[in-house]
């Protein structure tokens, strides 16, 4: 009998766990996504110091929540997005609008791709 209680305590914890991933993650991604918007969209009414300094925001973001992700996400998707950030500063300061405005495109499409790998679905069980 201890057993099954052991199992069922174990279930529970790690089913914990697993929501509270998917929360994080979750979370994570619209506050990634809603600050790389601003700066996207700063650059495109041409507010260039704006767009600079909410890109480095992003960068500085994504390397502060980065360690916590890393202990249960693939890192080669960490870090793609951490190198596609990583170049939004320079790209908008020194006039590469059309890249900033690509790699700002190309980083919310991983965020969010990131975010939908995590969701508990039967095309991500199967």
């Amino acid at each position: 009998m201890k057993r099954i209680w052991i199992s069922l305590a174990i279930f529970v914890v790690l089913t914990g766990v697993c929501i509270l991933g998917t929360w994080y993650t979750n979370r994570i991604s619209t506050q990634m996504i809603q600050v790389v918007t601003q700066a996207k969209d700063a650059e495109q009414r041409g507010e260039t110091e704006t767009a600079v300094l909410l890109s480095r925001k992003a960068v500085d973001d994504w390397n502060s929540l980065h360690s916590v992700l890393c202990t249960y996400m693939p890192h080669s998707k960490l870090e793609a997005i951490g190198q596609t950030l990583a170049g939004l500063p320079m790209l908008c300061r020194y006039g590469g609008t059309e890249q900033f405005l690509a790699d700002c495109d190309r980083s919310i499409e991983q965020i969010s791709y990131l975010n939908e790998a995590e969701v508990p679905s039967l095309e991500n069980i199967f």
